[in-house]
């Protein structure tokens, strides 16, 4: 990923927030020379440094997994079309402003059920506590809970590397932020404000060119 050093987050917990916050991710690899690929839903260990997720048995990207010569996962936050005439001096050109963590790593399939079985719940339990209390994996009975766990396939990549992009219009003076965040906090667009509040929170912790 080309990452200029004033768009550069390598805090290692920082990402792993991020990776927390917009966990749907896409899985790429390539092998053979064909590249495929999908979007999925993932766990993060902080503790193994592991990303953990699974696809459906029927997806044919699970058997390329662990002999892939080359894995990465995408994670992508909001983003948003940053126009010139939002800054202060008329010496600006569009871009774009967003967030992004990719991951390159080896792959593990999960081997047993139960393993199996922890990491849908985990994935369960993270993704309805975002709504407060709902639907649990033990609400399944023992039967379909095992159909279930037959018909997909888990795994482990163990993260060799990560690295993170934040360009929220760190190389524009001050003004000139505060003139996006103005902009993209006004639109109706709930992405685009919480864009504009990543920039502000940004703003706030480091200095901008004057």
């Amino acid at each position: 990923m080309y990452v200029p050093e004033h768009f550069s987050v390598k805090e290692a917990a920082v990402l792993y927030d991020w990776i927390e916050r917009w966990s749907f991710g896409t899985l790429i690899t390539s092998h053979r020379g064909r590249m495929e690929a999908n979007q999925i839903p993932f766990l993060v260990d902080r503790e193994r440094g592991d990303l953990l997720g699974h696809v459906a048995r029927s997806n044919k990207q699970w058997q390329t997994l662990l002999n892939a010569e080359h894995l990465l996962v995408v994670f992508n936050g909001p983003h948003g079309y940053v126009s010139p005439a939002w800054y202060s001096q008329p010496d600006g050109v569009p871009t774009w402003n967003y967030l992004t963590v990719q991951v390159q790593g080896k792959a593990e399939l999960v081997k047993t059920e139960n393993e199996a079985i922890d990491i849908l719940r985990r994935l369960t339990n993270t993704n309805e506590a975002l709504y407060g209390p709902g639907w649990r994996l033990e609400d399944l009975d023992e039967a379909r809970l095992k159909v279930m766990t037959q018909a997909i396939v888990c795994f482990r990549i163990h993260i060799s590397t990560l690295e993170g992009k934040a360009k929220l219009s760190q190389n524009r003076s001050k003004m000139d932020r505060v003139g996006v965040i103005r902009e993209l906090s006004a639109s109706d667009d709930s992405q685009l404000q919480e864009l504009s509040r990543l920039m502000l929170d940004d703003l706030k912790q480091k200095k901008a060119p004057p």
